[in-house]
């Protein structure tokens, strides 16, 4: 897991450093979390349906965790929030009331929480959505490039979230591979997520 401060540009920040870093504020607001693992799952070819490690995210403390109180969770292409129900059962214990939706425009325009948007997860799947197969297209954090094989988070797709203590945050995902330039036939894998985030820890809907 690595950890840098964010200067709103991201190419020039991932090919400069690869050395650990503790998680620094950047312009009093935005930090990037570099490399989240999230690449220990398997996917069925008949039915493409994702098992394995869930990696559990908590924004109030800024890393992953092992305990309960997470807010999101990554595995694969799946995003889950630690609130609603579960779809598959190989998913950790949700015990919160974390909800989340897609927004669309620049991470420092999203300024207010649209709290009638929220939603959980539910029996039928994930309420963040990616666009590998699920229309309409366009709606999702991702699309896949079926020529190159590559996945890539889709420009300008916020991810709004009440965490699971009822607390807000925002998240861009900027990167999902453990390469800056992925060649998924030359061994380069998926599941490493690179995200902006600001974190509101006094329960304000407003950032």
């Amino acid at each position: 897991m690595k950890y840098t401060a964010s200067l709103l540009v991201f190419s020039l920040l991932f090919f400069s450093s690869c050395e650990k870093s503790s998680p620094q504020l950047i312009d009093e607001d935005v930090i990037t979390f570099v490399e989240l693992n999230a690449s220990q799952y398997d996917v069925n070819i008949l039915d493409s349906l994702v098992t394995g490690k869930f990696e559990k995210f908590s924004f109030s403390e800024g890393d992953t965790v092992s305990h309960d109180n997470w807010d999101v969770a990554f595995s694969g292409t799946t995003i889950i929030v630690n609130g609603g129900d579960s779809y598959n059962v190989n998913q950790p214990e949700r015990i919160g009331n974390a909800a989340v939706y897609i927004d669309i425009g620049v991470m420092s325009d999203i300024k207010t929480v649209d709290v009638d948007k929220l939603i959980q997860d539910n029996e039928e799947g994930p309420a963040i959505i990616d666009d590998l197969g699920v229309p309409p297209p366009g709606e999702g954090w991702a699309s896949y490039d079926m020529d190159a094989h590559i996945l890539s988070p889709t420009p300008g797709r916020i991810l709004v979230f009440r965490t699971h203590d009822n607390k807000y945050a925002k998240m861009e995902i900027l990167y999902f591979y453990d390469s800056p330039d992925p060649q998924p036939s030359e061994g380069d894998y998926g599941g490493f997520y690179t995200f902006n985030y600001v974190y509101q820890s006094d329960g304000g809907i407003t950032f």
